[in-house]
């Protein structure tokens, strides 16, 4: 394949790789921004909701800090109930024995009493009335106790309501507790795993936001990886107009050399022809004459005859194109439209120094055949020496 064609082609190609690579990756970074929006809904989802569950861990505190100050008030009143209780149950008991000990001495008194009924009917008027007072007292007494033993009984029983009361109570508030410590223990390890998960969450954002980091330097360096081709591609576009200009040049400039060259052709197949006939008309001259004059003599003396030495426009310069040195004649690119014609001499230089001289004999629209006159010893004429118009 022809390079000019190819080149475009592998650029196209990059172009294409360059694109798709650009394509993949902006569809990455969008990806990876809808990845990074929803791990930031879902840490800010996680974070809302720990923040609920810590306020309702706190409010769980709090409730439990003021059940625990009831437990402890409650505890301290039923402490003191059952002090009181105590003491209520040994003045209970006290009354009860005091109560005893007077039913005790009542009876005993009243038997007494009865075994000296003649004592007490013959002590007279003095004595009935003491031991009238004395049992009244004793009845007074003995109601006051009763009295205040049945008030002791119902503070007792009001006791032990009240306490039976507080030990529901307890028992509740105990549950309660319970439930509220099983509860904060349900929040901690739900703050537990919500943390965990933040922090995974948290993780996951930071390994996103690299990536997509990376992603960027990537896409940034695939930019300006891109923006650099299409500087080359522009500037290998001007190079490719340029070489297209020259391979014109070169092709027009080859189509004149194959003109020049066919030119040329014609002309050393004329000239060879013409060298056919005079090299005839001598042998048709030695013979009539009956001497003998070789070749190299007869070329000297015998140059194109039709040519006359002339003076041609001067300070032409051309270039030799090709070269014969057995018939020692060249070709130039010299010809009729440079005002070149047989007979006007040309120096050759090479080097800008002059190692001969040529005399043209033949023209035509753009080259001439010509003679070698003079050529420096050692040196040939070659393809590509200079000429110069004299």
């Amino acid at each position: 394949m022809d390079k000019t064609k190819l080149i475009p082609v592998i650029f196209l190609i990059l172009v294409l790789l360059l694109g798709g690579a650009a394509i993949m990756l902006y569809t990455e970074k969008g990806k990876l921004a809808e990845d990074n929006k929803k791990l930031a809904k879902d840490k800010g989802d996680l974070t809302a909701e720990r923040d609920s569950l810590r306020d309702a861990n706190n409010k769980l505190e709090r409730d439990k800090q003021d059940y625990e100050e009831r437990i402890q008030s409650i505890s301290s009143k039923l402490s003191g109930i059952e002090k009181e209780r105590d003491d209520l149950k040994k003045k209970f008991e006290d009354i009860s024995n005091e109560r005893d000990t007077l039913v005790e001495k009542l009876k005993e008194k009243a038997k007494t009493e009865a075994a000296q009924p003649a004592v007490s009917a013959t002590s007279g008027s003095t004595q009935a009335p003491a031991s009238e007072e004395y049992w009244a007292d004793f009845v007074k007494v003995k109601a006051a106790l009763e009295v205040k033993v049945e008030d002791l009984s119902k503070q007792l029983n009001e006791a032990k309501l009240k306490l039976s009361e507080l030990d529901k109570n307890n028992k509740e508030l105990t549950s309660k507790l319970d439930e509220i410590t099983k509860e904060k223990e349900r929040v901690e390890n739900e703050m537990e795993i919500k943390e965990r998960t933040m922090r995974i969450v948290s993780r996951d954002l930071v390994s996103e936001r690299e990536a997509r980091k990376i992603a960027m330097e990537e896409l940034n360096k695939l930019r300006s990886e891109n923006n650099d081709l299409r500087r080359e591609l522009v500037i290998l576009n001007k190079e490719k107009v340029q070489l297209q200009g020259s391979i014109m040049d070169v092709a027009e400039k080859k189509d004149i050399l194959e003109h020049k060259i066919s030119g040329v052709e014609n002309v050393m197949r004329e000239k060879s022809l013409e060298l056919d006939e005079l090299e005839k008309e001598l042998n048709t001259t030695i013979k009539g004459d009956g001497k003998v004059i070789s070749r190299e003599t007869a070329s000297v003396e015998l140059p194109p005859i039709v040519v006359k030495s002339g003076s041609g426009p001067k300070g032409l310069r051309g270039e030799v194109l090709a070269v014969n040195p057995e018939e020692k004649f060249v070709v130039v690119n010299l010809g009729e439209n440079s005002g070149i014609g047989p007979g006007n001499e040309l120096k050759v230089l090479r080097k800008n120094k002059e190692i001969g001289r040529i005399q043209i004999i033949e023209t035509r629209k753009d080259i001439s055949a010509a003679d070698i006159k003079d050529i420096n010893p050692g040196i040939d004429i070659q393809e590509g020496d200079t000429v110069i118009s004299r």
